[in-house]
Parts: C-alpha cells; structure tokens; sequence
C-alpha cells in the first residue's frame, strides 16, 4: 500500500508539472493565434474543428474500453491477456479510422456544404480547412491505442516529458502563422496535422521499446471473443461520447446558426480555458484513475472507496483555487491576456467553470463503474440525460433567448448529469449514499461555501493594476488553501499531507 501511494504521489508530481508547461503553452498561443488568424478566422476554426470532432467520438469510446481492459489485466497480472487485448485495441483503433473516413466524407460534407454559416471569401479555405482536419483526427485515433497502454502501464514521466515537446511543437506553429506562404488558416490546419503525426511516431517508438504487448503486434493472435467484449463494452460507451460530442457540436451550431462565428470565438475561448482549467483535475485522476481499476481487479474495495473519495474531493479543491479568482476577475484577465476580446467572453467562461468544477465531482464514480464491466444501465440514463441539453438550447433559442443563456442551461444539465452519475455510480459498486455523503458532499460544499464568500471579500482589493491583480491571487489561493486544510480534509489526510512536507524539509 505505501509503494502504492509513492507511484501515485510520484506520477502526480510529473502530471502537474506538465500541466504547468501545457498551461502557460495553452494561454501564450491562444493569445498569438487569436491575433495572427483574427477573430473570424478563429471562430471558423473553432466551428469546423467541432464539426470534426463530432466523427471522433468512435475514437473516444474505443479509448476508454482499451483503458479500461488494458488497467484490469495489468492489475491481475496476465501478460497474455494483456498482449491480447492490445491486439485488439489496434484492430479496432485501425476500422475505427476507415468509420471515421467514411462519416467525415459524407455526414459532414453534407453539413458544410449546407449549413455551414462562413462569409463567401473564407469558404475555400474552410472546406480545405475540413479536410485537412478530419486527416488529423484519423491520425489521433491511431495514437490512442499506445496512449491508453502508457495511462494503464501509469508511466506519467513520459507522458509528461512528451506535452512538454508538443507544447514546444504549438508555439512553433503559433509563431510559424506569421510566415505562411499560403491562406493562414490553412496553414495553421497543415501544422496542426504534422504536429499530430509526430506526437504518434514518438508514442509508437515509446511503446515498441517498454511494453512487451506491442513488440509482437503482428504476431499475436486475434481472440474474436475479446474483441467482441470490447467492442461490445465500447458500444455503451459511445452513447454518452456521443452525447458528450453532440451537446459541444450542436451548441457551437446553433451559436453559429443564430449569432456569428464572433459569438464562436468567444465560446471557442472560454472553452480553451475551461480544458486549460480542467487539466488540474485531469491530472490527479489520471493518476488516481488507473488504481482504481486495478484496485477493482485486486479485490480489494476498500481501497478503491479511499480513492474515489480523494479524487472526487481534491478534483474539486484543485478546480476551486484556479476557478474562483479567475471568475471574480474574469474581464481584467481577459483583457490583460488578448489582444481583442470577442463579447461575450466573461459570461461563457464563468458558467463554463461552474459546470467543470460541478462535472469533476463524478468523475471517479465513471472509472469505478467501468471497471465493474456493468455499465449498460449507467451509460444510458446518463446519455439521455445529457442529451436533454440540445433541444432545451434550441427551445429558448427560438424563443429569441440570448446566448449566456445556453451556457446557463447546460451548467444546469451538468448538475443534473453528475447527480445521475454519482447515484447509479454508487449502486455499482455497493457504496452506501451516506458514505457519499459524508465523504464527499459534505466537506466539498462546506469548502465551496467558504471559499466563495472569502474569495469574493477579496475581489474587492482589484482596481485593474498588475500588482493589486497578483496580491488579489496570492490572497486568494491562500485563503483557500487554509480553508481545505482545515475544513476539507480528514484527519489521516492531514497527516499525510504534513508527513510529505517534513520529509521534504529534512530531505534538503
């Protein structure tokens, strides 16, 4: 157990100082791109990006059936069966490819060439744009395969070491726009498509090298039996991956239906804060993730139950320090980091962060349930739940509502979607709601309650300098710190906590 919790400690330290780099990457290129491409050109980019990623979602259900069953043979320790399974993942990564080819050329064509709202002068390039980009999702989906044996294997320092080359390759292609020798916006698409094409070459020579399971891939026999399990897994799975795509699609579409691609690139940019954001807890439950499965395989709950609790609880606390002084001081952020700052902005990024910091509650509750193999009746109710989010969108749209309306309604629907999530989640795995309750709900609101009211005494001290803005951080994150020290961790979380920080001190 104490070798355990030192690979989780150690995988965490390596996650979140690459989100660090990924994060200052993320906010210094959107600024650069925004400027260079222009705020329509960012806005069309963002609405045919999402046009893409709605035929990606064969790409992300497949990723989490490879997850899922790679983490639980390495937790039994079945060499054989872990060769097999990536066999598989490989197999149905490549059909998953061909599905993709054939939907992005006939679905989505029939969607650009119908529906696409873009000035006359920009649509070449967006149909090139198109093309170019559903290319690179055909090429992500060949990595996920080798990236969901380097999550389940926990190997995080390369995972790390790794964005921290794609964040290098980004700010070359952020810099690189002013130099295109061609339409910006299709450059920017090309470098974006060769930027992917090397982030798969280096995962596949990572993996051929360290994983005994992809050194004989030609030569390992296809089990069709397992392969129909994962497919079958990966089909439940893909209701709510398509609910998920449908709800991000279909609110670009219809801000780009009745507003402009203005009103696109404002929520466009929210949401590049909000994933920015959201890779703080990201990081911790990617670490956490893995256990849990293998903790599940191992027969051992009990443990399993600790983590679910930490990662529901520190996924919140983590999302608390940098959402708050971001939302109390969104419009001095926004305007000290872009160069034009579409309207709109603050609004969406506020309700956007509300909705991440509620969604990352339930995360947990998802692995715990996928590792049950059981999850049917979970992936059902909770994609016809969030589903529910468009046609409410579309209703007070008609209606002449305005567009922070949308955003109102789909945090609603997350809130919604997470109490679904948590409930039959719990059931799953024989974890008593009271448990649930006491564990988590219970510290997370006491701290949110706090941390609110403190934060938004301190937003006050702003009076649009540098300095007052800095101090106004420092405060906040100290205040909150001291809040979920004292308030939202339990005893042998505290201890711990206090442990690793004296063994850092004595160490130096």
């Amino acid at each position: 157990m104490v070798s355990q919790t030192k690979s989780l400690a150690k995988n965490t330290i390596f996650l979140y100082l690459r989100m660090f780099v990924v994060l200052t990457v993320s906010l210094f290129t959107t600024r650069i791109i925004l400027k260079n491409l222009g705020v329509e050109d960012y806005g069309i980019y963002n609405v045919v990006g999402s046009i893409v990623a709605l035929f990606s979602f064969l790409q992300t259900a497949m990723a989490s059936a490879n997850y899922r069953y790679l983490a639980f043979a390495i937790g039994k320790e079945d060499k054989e069966q872990l060769s097999a399974i990536f066999k598989s993942a490989f197999i149905i990564s490549f059909a998953i490819v061909l599905a993709i080819l054939l939907i992005g050329e006939t679905l989505g064509l029939f969607y650009i060439y119908n529906y696409l709202n873009v000035p006359p002068e920009r649509w070449d390039a967006s149909c090139i744009v198109y093309q170019i980009s559903l290319v690179s999702c055909m090429i992500q989906t060949m990595t996920m395969a080798y990236y969901s044996d380097v999550i389940a294997h926990e190997h995080m320092s390369f995972f790390a070491y790794l964005s921290f080359f794609e964040s290098v390759l980004k700010i070359s292609i952020a810099i690189l726009i002013v130099f295109s020798p061609i339409d910006r916006l299709v450059f920017y698409a090309c470098l974006i498509l060769v930027s992917n094409m090397i982030i798969l070459i280096l995962y596949y020579i990572y993996c051929k090298r360290h994983f005994s399971e992809t050194k004989h891939l030609l030569s390992n026999k296809v089990e069709p039996r397992l392969l129909r399990e994962m497919m079958n897994f990966s089909g439940w799975t893909l209701f709510v991956t398509i609910a998920d795509i449908c709800v991000t699609t279909g609110i670009n579409m219809m801000i780009n239906s009745f507003f402009s691609a203005i009103v696109n690139a404002a929520r466009g940019i929210a949401v590049q804060v909000q994933g920015a954001v959201d890779q703080f807890r990201g990081n911790l439950q990617t670490a956490l993730n893995p256990q849990i499965t293998k903790q599940y395989a191992a027969e051992n709950q009990e443990y399993m139950y600790k983590l679910m609790y930490a990662s529901s609880k520190f996924s919140t606390y983590i999302l608390l320090l940098i959402s708050l002084p971001i939302m109390f001081a969104a419009d001095y952020i926004l305007n000290l980091w872009l160069v034009e700052v579409p309207p709109f902005t603050s609004v969406f990024l506020i309700y956007v962060l509300v909705a991440c910091i509620i969604d990352g509650i339930s995360n947990p509750f998802v692995t715990a349930v996928g590792a049950t193999g059981r999850i049917r009746k979970f992936q059902t109710i909770v994609g016809v739940t969030k589903l529910l989010t468009i046609p409410l969108c579309y209703l007070f749209l008609q209606m002449g509502c305005n567009p922070e309306t949308l955003f109102l309604i789909y945090m609603i629907c997350t809130v919604c979607v997470v109490g679904t999530r948590i409930y039959i989640g719990a059931r799953t795995v024989n974890l008593a709601m009271a448990k649930v309750y006491i564990n988590i709900f219970r510290p997370i609101i006491l701290v949110t309650v706090l941390c609110v009211v403190f934060v938004y005494g301190i937003s006050f001290l702003q009076n649009n300098t540098f300095v007052v803005f800095l101090l106004y951080c420092v405060l906040s994150v100290c205040t909150m710190g001291a809040i979920i020290f004292c308030v939202g961790m339990n005893i042998d979380e505290k201890k711990y906590l206090v442990g690793m920080i004296h063994l850092k001190i004595l160490r130096k």
